[in-house]
């Protein structure tokens, strides 16, 4: 399969190397905006260093989109026009309305388009379903912090980042939407209001470095997911990643390199090393994405659950605008 890399200076880019390095996999070429990593990037694959629409002329059969926040829409609208497939980072643009235009476009024009909502390959959400033994309406409650490292890690590689008109924001559109739909996933339902509280320390940046959001569900099940750019992260030590999650049936906990769960009615609870580390999954979540457009199978998750996420997003910046006063969640249902 011939893939077309762009924009590859993003920090996730190099999490896919094992995934884009199978056989079978030629990457025709890259383009790069912010002209950080391209020139590492081409040389890594064997490939020409290009302008986007120099790429964009190429023939290829998929494409991986890294690019600004605010940037991806118009990247996802031309790859859509050619009718190529491809992955697209989220948050996919920093709105559900063109998130979800892209998603319109992308549906009639028959192109497979796959966000990586990573947590839906991880071996985490087959613990926190039992193996896919516990009902999602026995969740009475679910709690999630995931706090990575400071902003001054994007500082060289994504300065566009610290600028809320380009990435639409801080650490809830970057990393919370990953638990906005992982909450949807273990609820089965969507989220329906969302009150929320945001801060930021730095003077020189107008996004976040800390929200709190508490989501309420479609049927009245209540959870908090609190992200921020707080941990003193090392390279061996980057983020934060803890959390609760009460179930009809049992009770689990998380934190370092520990899982502990106990089932209703048991005397004791079970405990176990853990693995928390999320990176390992970005090429598990491309060869499957890979895997499902060869074989014509929809994605895992696409362009209506990230424009489902973004809309809780929406909602909570504009709950903290006001204090955090409840703020429902637009409808982006189809």
């Amino acid at each position: 399969m011939r893939l077309a890399l762009f924009d590859v200076s993003h920090w996730h880019f190099p999490l896919y190397d094992a995934a884009l390095r199978q056989p079978g996999i030629q990457i025709v070429g890259c383009c790069d905006a912010e002209g950080i990593a391209g020139e590492a990037v081409a040389r890594r694959y064997g490939c020409p260093l290009l302008s986007r629409d120099a790429l964009l002329g190429l023939d290829f059969d998929f494409g991986l989109v890294f690019s600004r926040h605010a940037d991806m829409p118009a990247v996802a609208a031309q790859l859509i026009a050619k009718g190529r497939s491809f992955l697209i980072e989220k948050p996919c643009g920093v709105t559900s309305a063109a998130v979800r235009k892209l998603e319109r476009d992308a549906s009639a024009a028959g192109v497979h388009v796959a966000v990586p909502f990573i947590l839906r390959a991880s071996d985490l959400l087959k613990r926190l379903t039992d193996e896919g033994r516990l009902a999602s309406s026995g969740y009475r409650h679910l709690a999630f912090r995931f706090i990575p490292g400071p902003l001054s890690r994007y500082e060289a590689s994504a300065p566009w980042m610290l600028n809320g008109a380009i990435s639409g924001g801080g650490s809830a559109i970057n990393v919370g939407v990953h638990f906005y739909d992982l909450v949807q996933v273990l609820a089965g339902e969507p989220i329906a209001s969302v009150s929320g509280r945001t801060q930021r320390f730095r003077q020189d940046t107008d996004v976040e470095e800390l929200a709190v959001f508490t989501l309420t569900t479609a049927s009245g099940h209540l959870a908090t997911v609190s992200t921020g750019y707080l941990y003193p992260s090392s390279a061996g030590d980057q983020r934060e990643f803890s959390f609760s999650v009460a179930h009809d049936e049992a009770y689990f906990q998380g934190f370092a390199d520990q899982l502990t769960m106990k089932r209703r009615g048991a005397a004791e609870s079970r405990s176990e090393k853990f693995d928390y580390e999320t990176d390992r999954y970005y090429p598990i979540f491309l060869s499957d994405t890979l895997q499902r457009v060869a074989s014509g199978r929809p994605p895992s998750a696409g362009l209506r659950e990230a424009a489902r996420a973004l809309a809780v997003v929406e909602a909570g910046y504009r709950s903290a605008a006001r204090g955090g006063e409840t703020v429902a969640v637009k409808d982006v249902a189809p």
